[in-house]
């Protein structure tokens, strides 16, 4: 869940571990975005969708997986909706400042998924 003080640029990079997270539990061969997805000058709405993951499909698949992938799954997909209630996702291009908020929330909902799904996201 986002932080009520979390800017809309922190709760994109949230909103794009989500979806990032989604897209590991339904293939085991997938890996999370490095730090190659933290430069350029595009938009927050841009690099979620270059992540080519339909959150739906990744929830089916991370359930035919079964046991901790598909409880994990299931409580990442239910919080995607959270990132959303306070605003659309930024569509203008980000400069480094605005960047690196994108990076911090990506990096606090990582964290925040390994801690409650230990041992499924290593």
């Amino acid at each position: 869940m986002p932080d009520e003080k979390d800017s809309e640029f922190k709760r994109s990079g949230r909103l794009f571990a989500a979806v990032a997270v989604l897209r590991l539990l339904a293939d085991p061969r997938g890996s999370l975005p490095g730090p190659e997805a933290f430069t350029g000058k595009d938009s927050p709405a841009q690099r979620i969708d270059d992540l080519k993951s339909d959150p739906y499909d990744a929830l089916l698949e991370a359930h035919k997986r079964g046991g901790e992938h598909a409880k994990a799954a299931t409580a990442v997909f239910r919080s995607i909706p959270d990132f959303l209630e306070r605003g659309l996702i930024p569509s203008k291009n980000i400069g480094d400042r605005l960047l690196a908020d994108f990076a911090t929330g990506y990096e606090a909902q990582l964290a925040k998924y390994r801690e409650d799904h230990k041992g499924v996201l290593d």
